[in-house]
């Protein structure tokens, strides 16, 4: 039963998110009065990823293997940010988008770097406080393509920071840790790394890096 149970968060968790989009965007269909035709091709492609998640759970006996693509990574991140930002204006947030010109390519899965990266500042999101703000900074150097996620939030004490990223440990009251640990394992498949640098009171910084295709 408890093994049952922890499948059961896992299911929720990252279903959960897709979903918290989606109902974001039809609020603001219903306030507005408007249908924007950008903003319903990415509920479309959320639902379709709920699909993906859904089949991947159905499939966990199965070997799995990223559907790896050349992927523009600053593109990838501004829908991930503008997927969130309309969330985060709703509750007197913002997300800060700061990207060098001309990134190279990375080789990847494209859903599963949105996956992670969603789950990243959308952590760092509930974070901070209202009126506080998320910092995304991406760039490259020769040989890899770097992100930073940075938050001025309550940051993680130093005795949980070694424990984030292991199955079912959260920093949040309603958290499952589901999120974290499949974004170490996704970045892991895809020759990255992720680092987490937090002080308590000032705020996280998540940095991800990827090799260049």
């Amino acid at each position: 039963m408890a093994v049952v149970g922890q499948l059961a968060a896992a299911v929720a968790h990252e279903i959960r998110n897709p979903l918290t989009s989606v109902k974001g965007f039809i609020q603001l269909f219903s306030e507005t009065k408007q249908c924007n035709e950008e903003y319903m091709n990415i509920v479309l492609n959320e639902l379709d990823r709920v699909e993906d998640i859904i089949f991947e759970f159905l499939t966990l006996a199965r070997s799995h293997q990223e559907k790896m693509e050349t992927i523009k990574i600053d593109e990838l991140l501004k829908q991930v940010i503008q997927l969130l930002q309309t969330q985060a204006i709703l509750v007197n947030k913002e997300i800060n988008f700061l990207v060098e010109s001309n990134i190279p390519p990375v080789e990847g899965d494209s859903n599963k770097l949105k996956q992670v990266f969603f789950n990243i500042i959308q952590n760092a999101l509930d974070a901070i406080d209202e009126k506080g703000v998320v910092f995304v900074r991406l760039y490259s150097n020769d040989s890899r393509v770097c992100m930073e996620f940075i938050d001025n939030g309550c940051g993680i004490p130093e005795s949980r920071l070694e424990s984030v990223g292991e199955p079912f440990y959260s920093t949040k009251e309603k958290g499952t840790g589901m999120g974290l640990m499949t974004s170490y394992k996704i970045i892991e498949n895809h020759k990255g790394k992720i680092d987490i640098d937090s002080t308590v009171g000032e705020g996280t910084k998540v940095s991800v890096s990827l090799p260049l295709s």
